[in-house]
């Protein structure tokens, strides 16, 4: 049934997109004439024309038969599972779509990470794909930096999936032409194409759904549910590199919120924003704070010397605290020769580095609402000496 309602949609939403997008257009330009008095004897804005995309045929196939079946064939049980499909608001889609949301993560496809089906503007197939939100990231960033983004993060995600199941981490072409479409393109994580001539056996499908959702499921134990701030999951040694292309961040004084806390399994389960160690390196104009003198090599991303963020305060104890510890205030910028001794030199030399710059940033920290005795400070270290 789902092979069959997927040929069918293939075979009738451009003949039923054409029709409604005339209909549409016929009714805007009636309403206008109605609005400017031009239509005698119809003056009451009841008399107003107006049509819904889901009378069309092909609309069912989309909003209420694939969902029903996806949910019955693949096993999706309601209670963790929305699964809504979509082929447009008042306008036809450009690119039609279906989506498996895990009820923990979001329930719309402005937002988060989920599974989705992407129909290509012609017809000629469909994309399974792990996929995000592309609203949240304009919102947050504007189109222009949206579009830089969401591809950043799709590539981190790709990075901390152990298992692809097989699924193809190529990009995909959806022919979009429009922003939104062109934000699926960007947030493909990893999917599957079906030719609109080829479409797999019933049996193959849903295999291929049951898999990207392990993948999904993955996903979502490696970051939580917030895919923005996947960067902040990253291994060390490439979080560092991702420092090196973020962007200045201007902040308010007083305290920040602390973002929730990731269920992730990387080395520390809050997220680290990349901007925000960028920023301190910034402010410390990309020298070794612990000694200006120590010089390293040049960065082809920034044309400065090339220095690491540390947290003073590590963000294994974020929990510890009701605001926000990272922020610029509590991150050090240092050489790697002595970011690494913050880390696993004797402890006589560890201890006088973590005494030096809580003196040096200890106001500063109470400024951003951070409080923290020296005494707890070098308790953290002897507890995890090897966080950040």
């Amino acid at each position: 049934m789902i092979r069959e309602n997927l040929a069918s949609f293939f075979k009738n939403w451009q003949i039923d997109k054409a029709r409604a997008t005339e209909v549409l257009s016929e009714n805007k330009k009636y309403n206008s004439e109605l609005k400017s008095g031009k239509i005698p004897g119809k003056t009451h804005p009841a008399d107003k024309k107006t049509y819904s995309l889901y009378n069309l045929n092909s609309a069912s196939i989309i909003s209420k038969e694939l969902p029903t079946l996806f949910h019955t064939k693949a096993g999706l049980p309601k209670s963790k599972y929305k699964i809504q499909g979509s082929i447009g608001q008042g306008n036809p889609a450009e690119i039609p779509w279906i989506c498996v949301f895990d009820l923990d993560i979001t329930k719309s496809a402005q937002d988060g990470f989920y599974i989705v089906y992407l129909f290509t503007s012609d017809m000629s197939g469909v994309y399974l794909s792990l996929n995000q939100g592309w609203t949240q990231y304009e919102r947050e960033y504007g189109t222009k930096e949206g579009r830089i983004e969401i591809k950043k993060n799709a590539t981190v995600s790709k990075k901390l999936l152990k298992s692809d199941q097989g699924f193809s981490y190529s990009p995909i072409d959806l022919k979009a032409t429009k922003s939104l479409g062109k934000g699926y393109e960007l947030g493909n994580i990893c999917s599957v194409y079906y030719d609109a001539n080829e479409i797999p056996p019933e049996e193959d499908l849903i295999n291929d759904i049951r898999n990207l959702i392990g993948v999904y499921r993955e996903l979502k134990g490696r970051v939580g549910s917030d895919i923005i701030d996947i960067k902040g999951q990253l291994d060390e040694d490439s979080f560092q590199i991702e420092i090196q292309k973020g962007k200045r961040k201007e902040l308010q004084s007083g305290v920040i919120q602390k973002k929730e806390k990731k269920q992730g399994s990387s080395s520390t389960s809050w997220a680290r924003d990349s901007n925000m160690a960028f920023t301190a390196l910034d402010n410390a104009n990309f020298q070794c704070e612990n000694d200006p003198t120590h010089k390293t090599f040049i960065s082809a991303r920034t044309g400065k010397r090339f220095v690491e963020a540390h947290h003073l305060v590590p963000m294994e104890y974020q929990g510890d605290f009701a605001v926000s510890i990272d922020v610029p205030e509590n991150i050090i910028s240092l050489c790697p020769n002595c970011h690494r001794a913050f880390h696993n030199s004797e402890a006589s030399i560890q201890e006088g580095l973590i005494a030096k710059f809580f003196a040096l940033r200890s106001s500063s920290l109470e400024e951003r609402g951070i409080y923290i005795s020296l005494d707890k400070l070098l308790e953290y270290y002897k507890t995890t000496p090897n966080n950040v």
